[in-house]
């Protein structure tokens, strides 16, 4: 890992980088506002008073308490540009100027560009909510933040920001970069001043607005007392956009789509085309954890199609005299945000160090919960006891404990075929953290290869693979039609992020040849600074870092690698077009014994 710099000196970089980073910015049309798909309420500016017992919508979460709304207040960043966000109290706080010092409470913030009420996307847009029961929340929350009928009963106040370019905050909306997190960084300094506020702030929220808490975090904002990151990702490359080399934008094509702004809206996926190397545009979007330095409660799960990876190595990389947090569930991250249950573990975590209610039990929270297995027993990530063993590819399909005698190959048509391996397992087994798919591969008709890998398990006499139900409707009937479903191994094309299925990565070849700074052994991330095509007849050896994953095998169940030139599964959320595999000709995996260089599945035997 890379030696961690001195904060003074890491600002100056930041704003160094920034510099050199805006020479490859790039812009496109942005949502209008008015557009319907916004989901713009319109500028209004105000007090609201919401009673308690009241449903905001048909078949909300009624009201606990009076909570009062103060609309499109007002906030000037010190450039001059101008944010508008939305607060919400618990009663009492008509006048946020003249406050008694027995009534300053914490403040909570969302941050994000997705709208401070509704937005562009909403839970009703998914198949069954997305797990999350309507009557779970009250409505005054917005997309991904927390939900102020909780969070105003329990003595916080929520405010729900429109960043920079966001909706009618002035400007142009710029993504995931220096900043964005230092506009953050003004606004808590400045939220945490005012006569309302005991002067501490905390940050929350899902995906977007979790990937920026770690930005905001590493500036160590005045006031900033406590960040609550639910998955997101730490580097925009190699996490999401350009995973393993391969460009693949259209997920995020999928997010800007709804993003609504007055100015200009930055096009991450058309820099990429420009420029598909690692550059200061992506160091830029890069979150440097290590400069972490307040209390952080970290949420993932092994089943995130995005933020796995990336909440993990975040997790990682705050440093350990920082007090940290890690908890990983079976769950999918909204039902997991917004299930009472996390609510109040959350809740207890601010609590702490937001209040200062120190009498609360939360040290004795474990520092790391999984959902595999001996849950609470845990202190490190990844697990101290974690054994990596390879198992050896053969030419015959197979996987063995001992590497091929015999040289052999594999050969798969790149477009359309594939390569499996199987691997009977002997015993009931645990395989929590990084699995590390490692391939002789060549390519005798061009100079590069994008290779995917995906391992799942199969069980009884069918062999049929094994899913987890991420997504739990709220109804017995539809669960049991799904476990139908899976167990006959029918219609699940069409049930997208229901299920997840193992951990899977991807790799171009061209960019494998040296590892970034911020590689380790169990996650060998390539630097993507420039590329090495394939020689005619080379055979070249490479690593492809699968995402961590917690998974408990029974005896005689089966362990299936897959090897394809495209996507093994196609991506589980509605509406992302397929990822394709920009290859040629058939590809090669050598099986034989190579050393270290032998192909393998190296396994975190837990």
């Amino acid at each position: 890992m890379a030696e961690i710099q001195p904060h003074a000196d890491f600002l100056t970089s930041c704003q160094e980088n920034r510099k050199k980073a805006m020479n490859y910015i790039q812009f496109r049309s942005a949502l209008s506002p008015e557009d319907p798909k916004a989901r713009f309420p319109g500028f209004r500016q105000g007090l609201t008073t919401f009673k308690a017992g009241q449903q905001v919508e048909k078949g909300a979460k009624p009201l606990p308490v009076d909570i009062l709304m103060h609309e499109s207040m007002p906030m000037v960043l010190s450039d001059g540009t101008k944010l508008y966000y939305d607060i919400f109290f618990p009663a009492g706080y008509e006048n946020l100027e003249v406050v008694d010092k027995y009534k300053k409470i914490p403040a909570l913030v969302a941050w994000s560009p997705y709208g401070k009420q509704k937005g562009g996307t909403l839970l009703d847009d998914f198949p069954f909510r997305a797990g999350v029961p309507k009557h779970w929340l009250s409505g005054l929350q917005k997309w991904e933040g927390p939900d102020p009928g909780f969070w105003c009963a329990e003595g916080y106040a929520i405010v729900n920001v429109d960043t920079r370019g966001a909706y009618t905050s002035e400007g142009d909306l710029e993504i995931m970069g220096y900043q964005e997190a230092q506009d953050g960084a003004e606004f808590v300094t400045w939220l945490s001043e005012q006569p309302w506020c005991n002067g501490k702030v905390g940050l929350t929220g899902n995906s977007w607005l979790a990937m920026i808490q770690w930005k905001i975090g590493s500036l160590r904002p005045k006031g900033l007392e406590a960040l609550a990151p639910w998955e997101g990702i730490q580097d925009m490359y190699r996490d999401n956009t350009c995973q393993g080399g391969i460009p693949a934008g259209e997920f995020h094509n999928s997010i800007a789509d709804t993003l609504a702004s007055y100015g200009k809206l930055e096009d991450p996926p058309s820099v990429l085309v420009k420029y598909p190397l690692f550059t200061e545009y992506w160091e830029d979007k890069r979150a440097n954890c290590e400069q972490i330095n307040v209390p952080t409660y970290v949420a993932a799960s092994w089943t995130n199609p995005i933020h796995t990876p990336g909440t993990l190595r975040a997790y990682r990389c705050i440093p350990e005299s920082v007090p940290k947090w890690l908890r990983v569930h079976n769950s999918q991250e909204w039902p997991d945000y917004y299930a009472d249950s996390s609510c109040r573990d959350l809740k207890r975590f601010f609590d702490y160090f937001l209040k200062g209610d120190v009498d609360n039990g939360w040290l004795a929270t474990p520092k790391i919960r999984l959902s595999v297995l001996h849950l609470g027993l845990m202190t490190t990530w990844p697990l101290a006891r974690t054994e990596y063993q390879k198992i050896y590819l053969t030419p015959e399909g197979k996987m063995s404990r001992s590497p091929s005698t015999e040289s052999g190959q594999v050969i798969y048509d790149s477009k359309n075929g594939k390569a499996l391996f199987r691997y009977r397992i002997p015993h009931d087994m645990e395989t929590t953290g990084y699995f590390i798919a490692r391939l002789a591969v060549s390519c005798p008709s061009s100079d590069d290869m994008d290779l995917f890998a995906q391992v799942c398990c199969l069980r009884g006499r069918s062999a049929n693979k094994q899913g987890v139900l991420t997504i739990r409707p709220d109804n017995m009937m539809v669960i049991k039609l799904l476990k139908l479903l899976h167990d006959w191994h029918v219609g699940l094309q069409g049930v997208g992020m229901l299920f997840h299925w193992g951990p899977a990565g991807q790799l171009r070849v061209s960019h494998a040849h040296q590892l970034s700074e911020h590689a380790t052994s169990f996650e060998p991330l390539y630097a993507h600074t420039e590329r090495i095509p394939l020689t005619q007849g080379e055979i070249r050896v490479v690593e492809i870092p699968l995402r961590p994953y917690g998974m408990f095998w029974r005896k005689d169940d089966v362990m299936e690698l897959t090897i394809a030139g495209n996507p093994v599964l196609p991506f589980p959320i509605p509406g992302v077009k397929p990822l394709q595999g920009t290859n040629t000709g058939a590809h090669t995996i050598h099986c034989l014994d190579r050393g270290d260089d032998s192909s393998c599945l190296v396994v975190p035997s837990t």
